[in-house]
């Protein structure tokens, strides 16, 4: 059915899980009830998350590694009757009474623009969305998906793990984010799809040997760097880029990535709006069931292709004029001394917003030499008011950045 890590698992191991479930109050009625589950053993996760999903419960991931005060407060967040914390033992009984009406998968935003937002979808939709998913992904039973990333988050679980089965593909789920490790896994299975996150794949680059190649890669979650997919393209036979948010899971796939900003052609169970190259607008989504304001700021190519500029909460408003961070970021990064820069924006008492910048380096280099490199590249407006270089940047479980908690940390 599916590998974790080393560790090959059955049907049969799943309904194993099944029966030791149904002796257990709390989820012997699934139907009715609404489980938070914070775990370590994704196999237990997954056989919850199928069992649920079959009863036609609902169903709450929350991050394994959320301390249990933290989950708790999630799975409260979430409405949720109970929480499994670590084990199917170890069952926490919230306060909640009134029955579940219909089975949902339950999930939060990811935070990087403020307090993450409580996001429900019915089994159908999400259904439907696997469906369309696998309809405009051209890929074969062939290729083995072999998924490095939280299996509690979309793109993991419904884009790599759902879809994967509903294939009949048996993928490789990966727990370890030790890039020696995840190499050898790819070494094993030669015609493979590698579900990652931008940050992890770069790493994964920089330690390929030489004459080795990814043979599938698929990023999502954040805009990766024009330097990063560049040089991810040149080991790839091809690089696939999903967009999506959390209120309709995926809503575009690109299969011939070029540009960080290209998104591909919406599934055909959406409808989407944006704006013109040139002039971008908010992306808007249309379900069948709701109309989803993204926050996002995007375009449609001549071609019909979704763009992704930026997040709306993300653009830097400077006496008028508007600041993209990824553009930013890119002229940072052709520094061949900068190996990562995150952009962000603080209020300004005369321009409004002000351009800050984070940024690690390989080697040394001076504030005034990085200001001399962006002055032959960018606007005078585009150019980093607050230059800054840091260890680390820091990041979200999920690998993306919050550039609001950047602005209120390096004041």
């Amino acid at each position: 059915m599916f590998y974790i890590n080393d560790h090959y698992y059955t049907e049969e191991d799943l309904k194993s899980y099944y029966t030791s479930f149904e002796n257990i109050d709390a989820l012997h009625n699934g139907r009715r009830v609404r489980i938070a589950v914070c775990t370590t053993n994704v196999l237990e996760w997954l056989a919850l998350f199928f069992y649920m999903k079959g009863k036609g419960g609902s169903v709450v991931p929350i991050h394994a590694s959320s301390p249990r005060e933290a989950a708790i407060r999630v799975a409260k967040m979430a409405s949720s009757h109970f929480l499994i914390n670590q084990s199917v033992s170890s069952i926490v009984h919230l306060n909640r009474t009134q029955p579940e009406e219909e089975g949902r998968l339950v999930q939060f935003t990811s935070g990087s623009t403020g307090a993450p937002k409580c996001i429900e979808r019915i089994w159908l939709e999400v259904e439907k969305e696997v469906e369309e998913y696998i309809k405009r992904l051209p890929v074969g039973r062939e290729t083995t998906p072999i998924i490095a990333c939280p299996v509690t988050h979309s793109y993991g679980l419904i884009s790599g793990v759902v879809a994967s089965l509903k294939r009949e593909v048996e993928p490789v789920i990966i727990t370890s984010m030790n890039p020696k490790y995840i190499l050898r896994k790819l070494r094993e299975y030669p015609n493979h799809l590698l579900y990652a996150s931008p940050s992890l794949l770069y790493s994964l680059v920089s330690l390929l040997p030489k004459r080795e190649r990814f043979h599938m890669v698929m990023t999502s979650g954040a805009l990766m760097p024009s330097s990063w997919l560049a040089s991810l393209r040149a080991v790839s036979n091809q690089v696939f880029q999903q967009y999506g948010c959390s209120e309709a899971g995926c809503v575009a796939i690109e299969a011939n990535v070029t540009h960080p900003q290209q998104m591909g052609t919406p599934l055909s169970h959406v409808r989407v709006r944006a704006g013109e190259i040139g002039r971008p607008s908010e992306i808007i989504v249309e379900t069948e069931s709701k109309t989803i304001h993204t926050n996002d700021l995007g375009y449609f190519a001549e071609d019909g292709t979704l763009h992704f500029v930026s997040r709306l909460d993300d653009v830097i408003n400077v006496a008028g004029l508007n600041v993209y961070p990824q553009e930013v970021e890119d002229a940072l990064m052709e520094e061949p001394r900068v190996k990562e820069a995150i952009v962000y924006k603080k209020i300004d008492l005369y321009a409004g917003e002000r351009v800050c910048a984070l940024f690690t380096s390989y080697s040394p280099i001076s504030e005034m030499e990085l200001r001399k490199w962006c002055q032959a590249r960018l606007a005078p407006y585009q150019i980093p008011v607050e230059l800054k270089e840091v260890i680390d940047i820091p990041k979200l479980a999920n690998g993306k950045v919050n550039r609001k908690m950047l602005s209120e940390v390096h004041v």
